[in-house]
């Protein structure tokens, strides 16, 4: 389960469908939408959505689905990103679900949930994101940066991956200069974790935010073995136990890079 990434923008939807997708995205009713674009009537507005379905050549025309295809190729804009969000796996597969255009039957016939669990994971689902309509949770989600092509996006994939029945509570939301990760605990099947960031700095941050926490000990930071290349933080099993591969960075001890970290407050 990866985070898409956008394509390159491909030809542009006209002006007025891209409008209308993005009023329903804010969570506005076709009739809403209408009066807005001066179309007159909600037949109209539907009218539209089935030539954006056919713009992203699409059988059917199913709301969020449409709305996350905007998005993902770059034909209409993006929504500024807001803090990032951890939601636990039934409610981040409900949104996944959406967005590739499955019904809120087909989710709960999948998860073998009954109709009253899934409308109870609907509703507090939309809670969370502060969304009204299936069309806007997946604009609130891509806000949130549970999709989308952040790197944050990725990692909350790569978690829900791993463990999708796990609770989120052990990892972390490391906020950097250059936008949010998610970190988590070494243990288990994963006695080493890292994160790669572009920089010293951001690498000295992330590792300053996560000394000390459970699971983080010990922390190091590896040089990028060429210029370009990311620094990377990694935390678990101490360097002298792990196995290099070819090719792989050279694990140096924390203390050996010359950052100091001052212990979190």
């Amino acid at each position: 389960m990866n985070a898409r990434v956008p394509a390159l923008a491909e030809s542009p939807l006209p002006h007025l469908e891209r409008q209308v997708l993005e009023l329903i995205a804010e969570g506005h009713t076709d009739q809403e939408v209408a009066d807005r674009l001066g179309l007159k009537s909600a037949a109209r507005v539907q009218y539209r959505l089935s030539r954006i379905a056919r713009h992203f050549q699409l059988e059917t025309v199913v709301r969020p689905q449409l709305v996350d295809h905007g998005y993902t190729r770059g034909v209409v804009p993006v929504p500024g990103l807001l803090q990032p969000l951890l939601l636990e796996a039934k409610a981040y597969g409900l949104v996944r679900a959406f967005a590739a255009g499955r019904s809120l039957h087909a989710y709960a016939r999948s998860q073998d949930l009954k109709p009253h669990h899934v409308q109870y994971l609907l509703k507090t689902t939309r809670a969370k994101l502060d969304a009204t309509t299936h069309p806007s949770v997946i604009r609130r989600a891509w806000q949130r940066q549970i999709l989308g092509p952040t790197p944050f996006a990725a990692d909350l994939a790569s978690m829900h991956d791993e463990a999708p029945q796990s609770a989120t509570g052990p990892w972390v939301i490391v906020p950097l200069l250059t936008g949010y990760r998610l970190a988590g605990p070494a243990g288990g099947l994963h006695r080493t974790r890292h994160l790669d960031v572009p920089d010293q700095e951001a690498a000295s941050a992330a590792a300053r935010f996560l000394s000390g926490r459970p699971g983080f000990a010990p922390l190091w930071i590896a040089k990028p073995a060429h210029p370009g290349r990311p620094f990377r933080v990694s935390w678990g099993r101490p360097p002298s136990a792990v196995c290099p591969e070819p090719g792989a960075l050279s694990a140096r001890p924390l203390q050996q890079t010359g950052i100091r970290l001052p212990q979190r407050a």
